[in-house]
């Protein structure tokens, strides 16, 4: 924390993003990874005793968290710090090596923020080699991602990338954790319309924090009747009023790779009915015309068939959508249409019939409710479904992730000699197949059946001995 400012001015200058948003996005959530991790992770680590059954009783169950080796991650580059050191932590911890390779576009910062993890393995005593970072296009990533001596691999990128990582991970039979975007979406039913001027500051900071470059930001907001008309109103005069700049509300986006996509996305939506409030277009800004700047935009009537609602914008774009009642069914409806399923949220009163039933219906992996994304500021997994990835990196269930579960059977009374014996009309050769199989039937019904069934089972096991 005390080299907050400087982790953040050296993130914000290799992409975008101001100060405000590097701490939250880089400074924070990392903080919280080191946070938890020290509290809770060797006892999320430590061998659990697992339960055991009544033919089984002489035996002691035990799961254990052991080291996989070396791990690889390939992370984004829209929060090059966290995205690097999160990985590291975990991995670290877990007893693991790791190799990271880092985003082309942050490379810069990237070989910075190396040197501070090295730095903290060397302080406490730590070979600086169990840290790797490296950059390189993607194309020369397979080298990587379908090495035999990776154990595991953490993928955060696109859809398209992650095709290219599974692949060349199953010519090693390496397990993949894929995260790859959303198109998140932001339900208010009508039960929270005297929370609505909180809401809309959520989705203002939920839309274009980082340029709205968020793997779990705000893609859609949904809402019905009065309430749609009500944020309407209130959102579009602050959109207008998003000032550009480093040390403005909004910085520029990565590079400008996106921007004829983005542009005709929002052409699109207007030419099917949608209405463009703010913004749709890339941005030159008068004191850095070299800069990537796309301008805040507001679409308001945006419905499930068009592009932009289908698409991860991964840009400052915030696209309104009427659902037709403020029912489960009716918001489901939009919020399950597009083949994404990482974040989402719901707002409104907790006594509202359609809240449970919405948090249940999402397709999501992560739900927060009555407010936005807080899931990963607590440290609960993470991680989709459908087009959004599987697997999940936080918390006890990431930490896990990156080790061997080793299952450990052993004997509760071995030093009094109870152990696993093979009983005569079952031992190779078999002196009858039909007592065998009464005495292997006995057995099932004394492990298995009722009190009746226990006695008869047991019966029939001495009867065939």
């Amino acid at each position: 924390m005390d080299n907050a400012e400087q982790i953040c001015r050296v993130a914000g200058l290799d992409s975008g993003k101001t100060l405000i948003d590097a701490q939250l996005g880089e400074i924070l959530v990392t903080v919280e990874r080191l946070q938890w991790t020290l509290l809770h992770g060797e006892k999320a680590l430590a061998p659990e005793r697992r339960p055991t059954n009544l033919l089984m009783t002489y035996k002691r169950n035990t799961v254990r968290y052991e080291p996989m080796g070396v791990v690889a991650a390939l992370v984004s580059w829209n929060y090059p710090f966290h995205n690097m050191l999160g990985p590291v932590i975990s991995s670290i911890f877990a007893g693991n090596g790791v190799v990271v390779k880092v985003s082309e576009q942050t490379a810069w910062s990237s070989e910075y923020f190396a040197s501070i993890a090295k730095g903290a393995l060397a302080a406490h005593g730590f070979d600086t080699d169990l840290v790797q970072t490296f950059a390189c296009w993607p194309k020369e990533a397979e080298f990587l991602t379908s090495h035999t001596g990776i154990s595991h691999i953490t993928f955060i990128g696109s859809q398209s990338v992650a095709h290219h990582v599974a692949k060349s991970a199953a010519k090693a039979l390496t397990p993949v954790v894929a995260e790859l975007g959303g198109k998140d979406p932001f339900i208010i039913l009508d039960s929270a319309k005297k929370d609505l001027p909180r809401i809309a500051e959520v989705v203002l900071r939920g839309t274009f924090q980082a340029a709205g470059q968020n793997c779990i930001g705000i893609e859609r907001v949904i809402a019905s009747g009065q309430t749609y008309d009500r944020l309407v109103e209130m959102l579009e005069p602050r959109v207008k009023a998003i000032r550009l700049g480093p040390d403005a509300d909004m910085g520029a986006m990565i590079s400008s790779a996106s921007f004829d996509r983005l542009e005709s996305l929002v052409n699109a939506a207007v030419a099917q009915g949608a209405r463009l409030l703010a913004g749709g277009k890339r941005y030159a800004h008068p004191d850095y015309p070299d800069a990537t700047y796309f301008e805040p935009t507001m679409l308001a009537d945006v419905t499930p068939d068009m592009g932009i609602a289908r698409q991860e914008c991964f840009a400052p774009v915030l696209t309104l959508m009427r659902a037709e009642a403020s029912t489960a069914d009716a918001m489901l409806a939009v919020a399950n249409a597009p083949n994404f399923g990482l974040g989402a949220s719901v707002h409104g009163s907790e006594r509202d019939p359609a809240m449970e039933p919405i948090i249940r219906g999402l397709k999501a992996g992560m739900v927060a409710v009555n407010d936005f994304a807080v899931y990963y500021a607590v440290q609960l997994p993470f991680g989709g479904v459908r087009g959004s990835g599987y697997g999940r990196f936080a918390g006890q269930e990431g930490l896990r992730g990156l080790c061997n579960i080793k299952s450990v059977c052993e004997d509760r009374f071995g030093w009094l000699g109870v152990r696993t014996g093979i009983p005569p009309p079952m031992q190779y050769p078999v002196p009858s197949q039909k007592n065998g199989w009464r005495f292997a039937h006995g057995v099932v019904e004394v492990g298995y059946g009722e009190p009746p069934r226990k006695v008869k089972g047991l019966m029939g096991m001495l009867k065939n001995m």
